[in-house]
């Protein structure tokens, strides 16, 4: 419990401290205040760990960082998969007329600047989430509270993964020039989505589901870096289809958007990578030769 107590003032203490600090950097970034509010509170949560764990080689083994020689082959597997899978999706709705081909007109520079924007981008936000959600949340529930209980640690993680994307699925009204109690209020938001759950309840369903399936990866590979290519592959995706495929976004509820999540046929192809990745990665355990303790973890899900 008092494990438990410090956790959650910690994390307050962060919320609050990003409520202060994102009014700040918006200033001087050309970014969405909600985004900056988002990455400040994972930088802070990371140098918290740093702080309450040490900053060592063995806290990077600890939650999966470490670099193996499998660690490539899990990440581009993820990556490929992922990507794949998505291709086939948007290849549905295609066939269905819920999408049609909308070419951007750009030159060649521009697709070329877009495209490498784009995986940098997938790559950064692949590693960030996943080194805060899977590493220092995940390993810590798992290690820390919940003394080596991994599906209720999946499960608390996953939802507090889908709680903090509602902050970017219904985004809260905001102030031309963004303040503290902007701040707050992006604090609240989640608690703001749930009291309309009629319409953010599929989306939250897809982020579940999104999240356990990285969550196995993690457990599955014993390393981040397979959540990190699936986290990223799904990332690119979503952002490049934007600029080939029109998505009409008709009957959402089963056909789902271009995000994926947020609908019926999306779920079941959210499953159908989980199901991939776990035959993929079915040979994982007598593959890897490097293993850490705490991410030596897959016998307890047998």
């Amino acid at each position: 419990m008092k494990g438990f107590l410090k956790f959650i003032v910690v994390f307050a203490g962060i919320l609050l401290l990003s409520a202060l600090l994102a009014p700040l950097v918006h200033r001087f970034l050309p970014y969405g205040f909600p985004r900056i509010f988002n990455r400040i509170v994972m930088i802070l949560a990371f140098l918290a760990t740093v702080v309450f764990v040490r900053f060592r080689k063995e806290m990077f083994v600890s939650f999966g960082m470490d670099w193996r020689k499998d660690s490539l082959r899990f990440f581009g597997t993820s990556f490929l998969t992922v990507t794949v899978v998505l291709m086939v999706f948007t290849a549905i709705q295609l066939l269905a007329g819920n999408a049609s081909f909308s070419l951007r007109d750009m030159p060649w520079q521009k697709w070329l600047f877009k495209c490498a924007g784009g995986v940098a981008g997938a790559l950064l936000i692949g590693a960030l989430e996943e080194f805060f959600f899977r590493g220092v949340i995940f390993t810590s529930l798992r290690d820390k509270l919940l003394r080596g209980s991994i599906p209720v640690a999946m499960v608390l993680t996953s939802l507090f993964y889908a709680s903090l994307h509602f902050v970017s699925i219904r985004k809260p009204v905001l102030s031309p020039e963004p303040g503290f109690m902007d701040g707050l209020r992006m604090i609240a938001a989640p608690f703001q989505s749930f009291a309309q759950w009629q319409s953010v309840w599929p989306a939250f369903i897809g982020l579940f589901l999104f999240g356990m399936i990285l969550n196995y990866c993690v457990v599955r590979t014993r390393s981040l870096y397979a959540s990190i290519g699936l986290h990223a592959g799904a990332v690119f995706f979503v952002r490049i289809v934007g600029f080939f495929i029109c998505f009409q976004e008709k009957n959402v509820l089963f056909w789902s958007t271009k995000k994926v999540y947020d609908g019926v046929l999306g779920w079941i192809f959210l499953l159908l990578i989980g199901g991939i990745l776990s035959t993929l990665f079915k040979k994982a355990d007598s593959l890897t030769v490097t293993q850490s303790p705490r991410i030596d973890t897959h016998d307890h899900l047998q």
